[in-house]
């Protein structure tokens, strides 16, 4: 195959990966979604600064992009909040064992339960990543 060929070849892989690429409805790195664990419907639910919106329960949300989210000795640590009915929850008040196992990803498919433990929403993750995975 002569130059010409080559780059004509090329030039077409390129253009094809491309355009599968530009296709993509959600190629976001990060993507973060969300699962009511609790008996009580979560409204107006804000994780990381990023409306959810209403959880019924037992139910999952769509995929939320993140541009990084943290994690700490496994579990989400982020700032959440939701209300029942009229009475506002948080995890503001979360400490978790180990200040050294913090780490924060970029990229990432993540599913994040919702629980309600007494008067705070507790997050938890079932394939968070801790230090040891790096």
């Amino acid at each position: 195959m002569n130059r010409k060929g080559w780059f004509f070849l090329v030039f077409t892989i390129f253009f094809i990966m491309g355009c599968e690429n530009s296709l993509t409805v959600n190629d976001a790195s990060l993507q973060v979604s969300f699962v009511n664990k609790s008996s009580a419907t979560l409204k107006n639910l804000t994780v990381a600064d990023i409306y959810i919106g209403e959880l019924k329960p037992e139910n999952i949300s769509g995929s939320f992009e993140y541009a990084e989210f943290s994690f700490d000795t496994g579990m989400p640590d982020e700032d959440a909040s939701a209300l029942i009915g009229d009475k506002l929850f948080t995890n503001y008040y979360r400490g978790y064992w180990c200040g050294t196992e913090k780490l924060t990803v970029e990229s990432g498919k993540f599913l994040i339960e919702v629980d309600v433990i007494d008067t705070v929403l507790y997050l938890s993750c079932k394939n968070a990543p801790t230090i040891f995975d790096r």
